[in-house]
C-alpha cells in the first residue's frame, strides 16, 4: 500500500494535503477579505506537505496536478487577492508573516499585479505620441502605480547576504532600509537580532525601541519570526515560554515554539505545543490557526520516533 494510503491515527499526510488544497479551491470560487488569509495559509502549508512527501517517495502526481492548478488560479486572480487583503503592503507584510522564505511566483503576487498593469500600458501603447504620453504619466505617477518597499527590499537583501555568510552586508542593508523608514519596528527588529548574534551591545537599543512601539506581546512574535529566519531557535523557545508564562490564551506562541522545537528536531515538543496551540485557537474562535495546527500534528506524529502514541515524560 503506497504511503498516501496509510492510515495513521486519525490523520495521515495524503487526507492532510488533499483537504489543505480542497480549501484553497473553496476560497478560490469567491475571493474575498475573509478568506484571503486562510487561503494564503493553506496553499504555503500545502507546498510545503507536498514536498515533504514527495521527498519520502509517496504517489503525489495528482495531487500536485491539483495544487498546480491552484496556483495558476491565484496567477490569474492575483489583482483581486492583493485588494482583498487591503493593497500591495498589506499583502507583502501578510505573506512575510506566514512564509517568508518563498519566491514562488504564485506567492509573490505583487509582483504579477505590477506585470498586468505594465501589460496594460503596453497594449495602449500605439504609436509614438501614446508612447511618449504613456511614458510621461508614467513617469508622473511612478510614486503610486509602483509604490517604493525599503523595508521588504532591505529584508530580501539581508537574507541574500545572510545566505552568502555575509553579516556586515546583511546589517549593512537593515541599515539602509532604516534609512529610509527610520520607524519601521521589523527593520529594528532584524538589526537588534543581528547584532546581539554577535554579541554586540549595540543591538540592544534598537530592540528596546521595537518593544516600546509594539508593545511586549506584539515585540516578542515579531523578534521570534525574525530569529527563526536566522536560525535562532533556543531564543525562539526562551521568548516564546516567557510569552506563554505571562499572557492569556498564548496560542501563536506556543504555535511558534513548536516550529523551533520541530527545527531542533524535538518533534514530541512540537507536536504538544501544536497541540495546545490547537485547542486554544478553538477555544478563541481562530479557525485558520486551529485547521494549520492540527494538521501540522497529524504530519509530525508520522514522523516523530515510536508514532502512535506521545511520551508521557514532561519536555
Amino acid at each position: 500500500m503506497g504511503k498516501l494510503q496509510q492510515e495513521v491515527g486519525i490523520l495521515n499526510e495524503g487526507d492532510a494535503l488533499r483537504a489543505l488544497i480542497g480549501e484553497c479551491e473553496k476560497a478560490l470560487v469567491a475571493i474575498n477579505a475573509q478568506n484571503v488569509g486562510p487561503l494564503l495559509t493553506n496553499v504555503a502549508e500545502a507546498h510545503r506537505l507536498l514536498d515533504r512527501l514527495r521527498t519520502s517517495g509517496a504517489d503525489v502526481r495528482a495531487e500536485e496536478a491539483r495544487l498546480q492548478t491552484v496556483d495558476e488560479r491565484m496567477i490569474r486572480n492575483a489583482r483581486q487577492i492583493v485588494a482583498a487583503v487591503g493593497g500591495t503592503q498589506q499583502f507583502i507584510a501578510l505573506r512575510q508573516q506566514i512564509a517568508p522564505h518563498l519566491r514562488e511566483r504564485w506567492w509573490n503576487l505583487e509582483e504579477e499585479v505590477v506585470a498586468a498593469r505594465r501589460q496594460l500600458f503596453k497594449r495602449f501603447a500605439i504609436g509614438a505620441a501614446v508612447l511618449v504620453a504613456i511614458g510621461i504619466v508614467g513617469f508622473l505617477l511612478r510614486g503610486v502605480l509602483f509604490p517604493p518597499n525599503p523595508v521588504g527590499d532591505a529584508v530580501f537583501a539581508a537574507q541574500a547576504a545572510l545566505r552568502e555568510g555575509d553579516v556586515q552586508k546583511a546589517i549593512q542593508a537593515i541599515e539602509q532600509g532604516l534609512g529610509a523608514e527610520p520607524s519601521s519596528t521589523t527593520l529594528l527588529i532584524w538589526k537588534g537580532a543581528l547584532l546581539e548574534r554577535q554579541n554586540d551591545p549595540a543591538g540592544a537599543a534598537a530592540l528596546e525601541a521595537a518593544r516600546s512601539a509594539l508593545g511586549e506581546k506584539d515585540y516578542l512574535l515579531e523578534k521570534a519570526q525574525v530569529n527563526l529566519l536566522l536560525g535562532e531557535n533556543d531564543r525562539v523557545i526562551a521568548d516564546m515560554t516567557r510569552l506563554i508564562e505571562t499572557i492569556p490564551d498564548p496560542a501563536e506562541a506556543y504555535y511558534i515554539r513548536a516550529t523551533a522545537f520541530e527545527n531542533k528536531n524535538e518533534l514530541w515538543r512540537a507536536i504538544r505545543d501544536l497541540e495546545a496551540a490547537s485547542e486554544i485557537a478553538q477555544r478563541t474562535g481562530n479557525d485558520t490557526l486551529f485547521a494549520t495546527a492540527r494538521i501540522r500534528m497529524g504530519v509530525l506524529m508520522q514522523t516523530a520516533p515510536g508514532a502512535g502514541a506521545a511520551p508521557t515524560a514532561t519536555p
